[in-house]
């Protein structure tokens, strides 16, 4: 009996199918959890044509010298990915199975004003396609550690979405690795390469993240800052170093507060239950309005750096989706270098 000769591509085309079917039926919605996870890794469908899974885990250590940075490492990712890293250590000690690496060292840098500053469109599409990420593929981003351990994977979504990438194709884990191992999943220590990828890049920044010259710029008597009737503006640190009652993280002899003036406190922290995770679309959007939040009006979020800001946008923006937030990436350390003055309200900590 004659054996049916294979078609390769067709044999490829229908695991494609296969996968994407899977995918489809999973519903892989902007937050899933670690049973809708694990399934993808048992079905063998991370890694394959259309789904990337990323480890966006960070140590968040003291800003580099940024003129060194720009002179020698600047848009330079092999340099900067050979050098020593706390946050890839920590990836190698233990990651979930198919997770690849991404690093904000990488992903981001710093400038003169901003801890994490955002590379031009086309120098982060390069890094992104180091790390193997495809056009049209859906990522799925987990990090560990802070706010339910979803603080770096909500950046990592709001960097990709200010890409270009489709918020629809973008999932981050719900309680991040802490969750994945509290439920009895196991880690992986062997790196995961993959090979380049060909994402493309398109310059939505300014769609999704405010400068400070725009937030500076006077429209009449009012700079865009000062209409706090107007705009949502968010601070998305604890309470307590917006009120000034704990270190703030700002220089006290430049600054002679812990707030800017007219600035609601909406801590980031308060998105997670007391099981690690983000607490129900509902009771999220009843916590907006007790914070102060103003249908039918801008936001802009805000904290020190820029990484809690984009959780509170990147989880407002999806359980309020009428929302169309906006993160001052530079936040209170680009202010406290640029207009000190702004940041007047709450207590100083000047001993």
């Amino acid at each position: 009996m004659r054996k049916e000769k294979k078609d390769p591509i067709r044999e490829y085309g229908q695991v494609l199918a296969n996968q994407l079917y899977i995918i489809s039926e999973m519903s892989l919605k902007r937050i899933i959890d670690v049973p809708t996870l694990a399934e993808l890794l048992k079905k063998n469908v991370i890694n394959k044509e259309g789904v990337r899974l990323l480890d966006c885990s960070y140590a968040v250590g003291t800003k580099p010298d940024w003129k060194k940075f720009k002179a020698d490492l600047y848009g330079n990712f092999k340099e900067i990915l050979a050098q020593p890293s706390l946050s890839k250590k920590m990836y190698l000690l233990g990651h979930l199975p198919e997770a690849a690496f991404m690093s904000f060292d990488a992903a981001l840098y710093p400038s003169q004003y901003e801890r994490f500053a955002l590379y031009p469109a086309e120098l982060f599409e390069k890094y992104i396609q180091m790390i193997g990420v495809n056009q049209g593929e859906h990522i799925i981003l987990y990090s560990r550690g802070a706010i339910g351990g979803m603080m770096f994977s909500s950046k990592a979504a709001w960097l990709f979405k200010s890409y270009g990438h489709s918020p629809d194709k973008i999932s981050i884990l719900n309680g991040g690795l802490e969750r994945w191992v509290r439920l009895g999943h196991e880690l992986s220590k062997e790196e995961v390469l993959l090979p380049t990828g060909n994402w493309r890049a398109s310059d939505q920044i300014e769609k999704h993240n405010i400068k400070f010259e725009e937030l500076e710029n006077k429209d009449g008597d009012k700079a865009y800052i000062e209409r706090t009737e107007e705009v949502n503006f968010l601070d998305a640190r604890v309470r307590q170093q917006f009120e000034g009652t704990e270190e703030t993280g700002l220089d006290a002899h430049r600054v002679k507060g812990s707030h800017i003036p007219g600035f609601k406190n909406a801590p980031a922290v308060d998105l997670i239950n007391e099981n690690g995770e983000l607490k129900s679309f509902e009771d999220i959007r009843e916590w907006f309005t007790q914070k102060g939040y103003k249908p039918n009006h801008p936001v802009v979020t805000i904290c020190n750096t820029g990484m809690q800001a984009s959780m509170l946008a990147h989880i407002m923006e999806i359980a309020v989706p009428e929302t169309s937030p906006r993160v001052y990436n530079g936040s209170m350390k680009e202010m406290e270098a640029r207009d000190p003055k702004r940041i007047v309200a709450g207590k100083s900590q000047v001993p």
